[in-house]
């Protein structure tokens, strides 16, 4: 009897050392197994909680570095309609917003997405479990993707919009320096826009010499309209240290020695010209401004979601001595079908027993020894 207890005893501790050696290796590949469920995922990385901490740090940095660029791009956008886009504004309303609201529309919604993004960030390490931030912040990933998209076709369309003829904007500009001898709105914007980008009619100083643009009230009775030669002082150039000559700018002048050949002091660049120039020049800028812009996003997302795939396993981050499962492509089967193939795997697992062992096994019971024997 002793000696059948002790070898059954002896096969069940046997059976007992198979299962716990089983479960310490199911415990040691349960983060490759994990990774294994990660349908299409490329690339797919088991990191500890330390590379957790250090991602979430460098998604901090990228955040800090994205806000103050995104700020830095909307005062950039503001100046830019305060200046070159009030000049073109003068000329032809509406152009002037183009280029600033390409610039500052896209880095707007990045800064909302951001901002969105680092409050979402928190709540992973402030809650047990968190399924609706994890949610929040993939959409959020999903949305600034499409933006990113959407940036790249601006791109492209501020590439085109600096390179069209425009010609509209020498109409504008034709059309203000008709009205500018009997406009004063008229005047003080052609003014303006000749001294601020120092140039001078619309291609060419000569056009003002076919426009009566000298003040009739201020005219004598009698006298006649002479503009043949002449310009508005707004014309003259700031870089000539010669005097300034805008009246018989074509006729050699004996006090100040003045030939037109040689000493001409006003601005010879049309403002159409001007015009296209700098705008040419700030849709290159914002070309390259909004490319490096959607650059870093990019980054920041890969590190988002990095951090939201590492979140998404548990919806939490346990701590210490964990591992995670992150990825950037792809798509995580949720806990249902693992326990499945869990149990599965575990009922394909068992241990088969020797024929000795299940014959020592089902053998019967000894019966008792009667009291007589005892």
């Amino acid at each position: 009897m002793a000696a059948f207890k002790s070898k059954k005893e002896k096969i069940e501790e046997k059976l007992k050392k198979r299962s716990l050696l089983k479960k310490g290796a199911s415990s040691k590949v349960t983060d490759e197994h994990i990774s294994e469920k990660v349908k299409f995922g490329k690339p797919v990385l088991i990191v500890s909680y330390t590379s957790i901490k250090v991602l979430t740090g460098i998604i901090a940095v990228m955040l800090a570095v994205n806000v103050a660029y995104s700020l830095s791009l909307l005062y950039t956008a503001i100046r830019l309609r305060s200046n070159l886009g009030q000049f073109l504004n003068m000329v032809a309303n509406g152009d002037g917003d183009i280029l600033p609201s390409t610039q500052a529309i896209p880095v707007f919604i990045f800064l909302v997405l951001n901002v969105t993004a680092t409050a979402v960030t928190l709540r992973f390490f402030n809650r047990p479990e968190d399924k609706k931030g994890n949610t929040i912040l993939f959409v959020l990933l999903i949305i600034s993707l499409v933006m990113v998209i959407v940036t790249w076709v601006v791109i492209i369309y501020i590439v085109l919009h600096a390179h069209k003829t425009r010609e509209h904007l020498h109409d504008g500009i034709t059309l203000a320096m008709k009205s500018y001898g009997n406009d004063s709105a008229s005047k003080k914007r052609i003014d303006r826009l000749q001294i601020e980008l120092q140039c001078c009619g619309s291609k060419g100083y000569d056009e003002w010499y076919n426009v009566t643009w000298m003040d009739k009230s201020l005219m004598k009775k009698g006298t006649v309209d002479n503009s043949e030669g002449n310009t508005p002082f707004s014309c003259c150039s700031l870089a000539s240290s010669f005097p300034c000559i805008h009246h018989d700018i074509e006729k050699t002048g004996k006090v100040y020695l003045y030939t037109p050949e040689q000493n001409l002091s006003i601005s010879t660049v049309g403002c159409f010209n001007k015009l296209r120039e700098q705008e040419k020049a700030v849709g290159w800028n914002i070309v390259g401004n909004l490319f490096l812009y959607t650059m870093l996003q990019l980054g920041l997302i890969i590190c988002l979601r990095f951090l939201q795939t590492g979140h998404s396993i548990n919806w939490k981050f346990v701590g210490h001595g964990e591992e995670y499962v992150i990825w950037l492509v792809g798509r995580y089967a949720r806990k249902k079908k693992i326990d499945k193939d869990n149990d599965q795997s575990e009922t394909s697992s068992k241990v088969p027993l020797t024929e000795a062992e299940e014959t020592e096994l089902a053998e019967p019971p000894l019966p008792p020894i009667p009291s007589a024997v005892k």
